[in-house]
């Protein structure tokens, strides 16, 4: 009961992310045959996307929970992974798209709001936030020295201040009239 106590708002965090994850499938599962009827690139490019999103929600839900257990490598090290995948997944899909004529990757004209909301924002937000996040964290982890506590001094060498006598205090003076 106590580390739910500690850590309630990394869980709650947690849930969140679990439930977004959750509603991913959901969307999967009830528009399934929707996302899969186009062509190939159009299948490649709903699949690449709703990947991505389950990976981030179900990737951040891990990150939180290690976060409570207090380990910043692991953390790092997790934050590196999810973002990496997904990166590298939405990179991917940029160079297949680029090369087939670049419809959804398309930065003006008539897909280019679509493309934008689609696929950039995630790319940014999903895919390279937590990858830079955690290669600095990692980073940082690595290059700062691990804290060392003072040892405590023994009870026979502690040494008592010695008294200094209080300064006297001025007399306050008397206000003319």
């Amino acid at each position: 009961m106590d580390f739910i106590r500690k850590n309630w708002s990394r869980l709650s965090l947690a849930f969140l992310y679990f439930l977004g994850g959750v509603l991913a499938i959901v969307a999967w599962a009830n528009y399934g045959s929707r996302i899969t009827d186009g062509t190939w690139l159009s299948d490649f490019y709903n699949i690449a996307l709703l990947v991505s999103t389950m990976l981030f929600f179900f990737g951040m839900v891990g990150v939180t929970v290690v976060k409570t257990m207090q380990s910043k490598k692991v953390v790092s090290a997790l934050y590196m992974i999810v973002g990496g995948i997904i990166t590298l997944l939405l990179i991917v899909f940029v160079i297949v798209d680029g090369v087939n004529g670049g419809e959804f990757t398309a930065l003006d004209g008539l897909w280019a709001r679509a493309s934008f909301y689609q696929l950039w924002v995630p790319f940014f937000i999903f895919g390279l936030h937590p990858l830079i996040k955690g290669v600095t964290r990692f980073i940082e982890a690595e290059m700062v020295p691990a804290q060392v506590k003072p040892a405590a001094a023994p009870v026979a060498e502690t040494v008592v201040a010695e008294k200094k006598p209080a300064a006297k205090k001025a007399a306050p003076k008397k206000a003319a009239k």
